[in-house]
C-alpha cells in the first residue's frame, strides 16, 4: 500500500535545514503540525498538517520567497477524514479518475476509478486535491472537481 509522504520520508532531510524552515515559518505565525521539509537542489517538498486552506498558502508564500528555492512541491495536508468513513462519487463525464502519485497532473498515474464508482475521502490535501482509496484499497491523489459526495 502507497504511503502518503514516501518519497518525503526515505529521503536523507538536513536536519538543521529543516529546522531552518520551520523557524522561518514559525517567526511568521505558521504552524505546521509534524512538518518535513527537503531541499534538493533548489526545490522544496514539504510535508505535515495545517488547520486551513489559509496557513497552507501562507506556507508555501513564505517557503517560495526563500533565498534558493526554485520550487515548492506541496504534500501539505489540511484535515484526515479516514475515521469518517466518507464515500465520493466519481462523476467523470466519460472516461475514468486518474488515481496519481502526488497532488498534481504532473505525478504518475497509480489507479484509476471508473465513472460513478466511489472511492473513500481519506485526506483533503491543499490546492483542491484529496488523498483517497479506490474501491480496490489503492491509495492516491485526485482532483476534487471530478468527485462529489453521496
Amino acid at each position: 500500500m502507497m504511503r502518503l509522504f514516501d518519497e518525503v520520508n526515505n529521503a536523507v532531510v538536513n536536519e538543521q535545514q529543516q529546522n531552518n524552515y520551520n523557524a522561518i515559518l514559525q517567526q511568521s505565525g505558521v504552524t505546521i503540525q509534524n512538518i518535513k521539509i527537503q531541499d534538493v537542489a533548489g526545490t522544496l517538498t514539504v510535508a505535515g498538517s495545517v488547520q486551513d486552506m489559509q496557513t497552507a498558502k501562507k506556507a508555501i508564500t513564505i517557503l517560495r520567497a526563500q533565498t534558493g528555492a526554485v520550487a515548492v512541491i506541496n504534500f501539505l495536508e489540511i484535515e484526515d477524514l479516514t475515521s469518517k468513513n466518507i464515500r465520493l462519487k466519481v462523476i467523470t463525464k466519460s472516461s475514468k479518475l486518474n488515481i496519481r502519485k502526488g497532488p498534481g497532473t504532473e505525478f504518475e498515474i497509480i489507479a484509476k476509478a471508473a465513472h460513478n464508482s466511489f472511492v473513500q475521502l481519506i485526506k483533503r490535501m491543499y490546492n483542491n486535491w484529496y488523498y483517497v482509496r479506490t474501491e480496490d484499497g489503492i491509495e492516491g491523489f485526485s482532483s476534487a472537481n471530478f468527485l462529489q459526495t453521496e
